[in-house]
């Protein structure tokens, strides 16, 4: 790999990591939160936000649950997940499975 070719791979990387942030930094607070609060937050993030958002938040909720390696947590990510996929079908009307 030419240091040009290496640039252009480490500037795609770093660029698709601040685009995560948002995403990653509010799954990282629901996880924080009591249960309750948790789904009553992912509700108000599903009802504001815009579709091209939502397929993104699925995009990352999604590979946060499978990439999760504690048992709890994980279980915890499924049912945020489930929930999150519920909200956006009852929003958008339709459902959409991207596994």
């Amino acid at each position: 790999m030419s240091w040009s070719e290496f640039k252009k791979a480490l500037g795609e990387a770093a660029s698709e990591t601040v685009v995560s942030y948002p995403f990653v930094s509010t799954i990282t607070e629901w996880m924080h939160m009591e249960d309750d609060e948790a789904l009553d937050a992912i509700a108000e993030y599903v009802a504001g936000a815009t579709p091209s958002v939502l397929q993104k938040m699925d995009k990352h909720l999604r590979e946060t649950t499978v990439n999760e390696y504690k048992r709890e947590q994980r279980q915890r990510l499924v049912v945020f997940y489930a929930c999150f996929k519920y909200l956006e079908a009852r929003k958008t009307g339709s459902f959409s499975a991207r596994w």
